[in-house]
Formats: structure tokens, C-alpha cells, sequence
């Protein structure tokens, strides 16, 4: 009750009914094989997904009214991302108002993708507690002033531009060789890539690392192209 209390205190909402939030503040992993509780859980995370997504949606587009469906979908893709889910879990440390096995976790990616969960766990409790619209208050207060300070993750840059351009449309970014120099045993290759409306040139000396950093430059071209907004 203490963690919960202490949930309530962070997302600035107390629950009438705590039935739902007690599961979704507690990951399956972290009780012994139990189907019905573990498909509770997943379906409050499948209601959350929705809660966060439309909520989001509503806010980019009114607060970026001139921003055009590919800009929103830039932000989008990073704002309910799973990786921007996990640090605002620590961040605003809801993280410790979770339950999970410590030992549970073996990955990063495992990690990250669990706790994200969770995250949208909550919200999809407190959308079946009062509704849509508190649902998208506790969104406000959580997210808050991120929605202006968008920030990618730049691991790897093909895919994350991918992720950019997929979350817009059916369209995948393209890449093509646009020359190759230097000797034999240390070539230097020029990849473009196109995408959005937007094109970037990179360089390495494989053409797997030219189109990453083709990539990247991409994706920081088309964040400029918002922040100048």
C-alpha cells in the first residue's frame, strides 16, 4: 500500500478502485505461474498502449499546429517509444513503485520492454478508474515539458530512422551508392538516403557504416527541420 500511496503521489491521481492498479504495478514474472493474472495485466497494458497513443496524438497536434503528419509522427515515435517509457519510469521514479523479480531481467531490452509495460499498465488503470479524460491529464503532468525536448536514441540509426519513417507510412527509407573512393585496402564510400522528403549523405569506409552515419545525419536533419519551428 505504501508503493501505491507513493504511485498516487507521482501521476497526481488517486484510485477509487485499486484492483486494477495493483496489477498493473506488479509484473507477472513477479508471482508464480498464474494465466488470469497475467492476462489482466496484458490486457491493462494493451488499454494503456491505446490510452497513451491517443493521448499523445492529441497533444502534439494541438500544441504543434504547424507541424506537418510526418513532423507529429517524428515525435510520436520517440515520445511512446519504449526506451523514452523506461527512463521516464526512473526519471519520475515510478520505477520503484513496481514489483518484478530482480533476477528476472537478463537484457536491457528485456528490461526496458517490461517496465514499459507497466507504464502503460497504469495508464490503462486509471482510463478504467475515471475515464479518458484523467487518463490524458496524467499523461500532461508525466510527460510535461518533453513533449518540446525530443531526443533519439542513436544506437543504431538505420533502424531507429526506420521506425521514424515506418510509423508515417508503408515507405522505407532508400539508400544508394553514390561513389566509392580512395586505394583498394582503405576505400571511403558516399551513401544518400532519402526519406520523408529529405535526403542526407554519409560516410565510412564500408558501405554498412556510411549508411548509418547517412542515417543519422537524416534523423538529426529532420529533428532540426522541427525544432526550427
Amino acid at each position: 500500500m505504501e508503493k501505491l500511496a507513493e504511485l498516487e503521489k507521482i501521476i497526481g491521481y488517486k484510485f477509487a478502485d485499486k484492483g486494477n492498479i495493483s496489477v498493473a504495478v506488479t509484473h507477472p514474472g513477479a508471482k508464480k505461474f498464474d494465466r488470469n493474472f497475467a492476462k489482466r495485466f496484458e490486457r491493462l497494458e494493451f488499454l494503456g498502449d491505446r490510452v497513451l497513443g491517443l493521448s499523445l496524438a492529441h497533444l502534439i497536434f494541438s500544441k504543434f499546429s504547424k507541424e506537418s503528419e510526418g513532423e507529429l509522427a517524428i515525435r510520436m515515435s520517440v515520445l511512446a517509444g519504449t526506451d523514452f517509457l523506461i527512463d521516464l519510469a526512473k526519471k519520475t521514479k515510478l520505477i520503484e513503485c513496481f514489483s518484478y523479480p530482480k533476477d528476472l531481467f537478463v537484457s536491457k531490452n528485456k528490461n526496458s520492454s517490461s517496465i514499459a509495460d507497466m507504464m502503460e499498465a497504469v495508464l490503462g488503470s486509471v482510463f478504467l478508474d475515471s475515464g479518458f479524460p484523467e487518463a490524458r491529464e496524467v499523461v500532461v503532468r508525466l510527460w510535461g515539458s518533453a513533449l518540446d525536448k525530443v531526443i533519439y536514441k542513436k544506437k543504431d540509426s538505420k533502424t531507429r530512422l526506420q521506425e521514424i519513417v515506418q510509423s508515417k507510412s508503408d515507405e522505407l527509407p532508400f539508400y544508394r551508392l553514390v561513389k566509392m573512393s580512395g586505394e583498394a585496402h582503405d576505400p571511403i564510400f558516399e551513401i544518400e538516403v532519402s526519406a520523408c522528403g529529405e535526403a542526407a549523405s554519409g560516410f565510412g569506409n564500408s558501405k554498412k557504416n556510411a549508411e548509418h552515419d547517412a542515417a543519422k545525419k537524416l534523423i538529426e536533419k529532420l529533428y532540426k527541420k522541427i525544432s526550427e519551428r
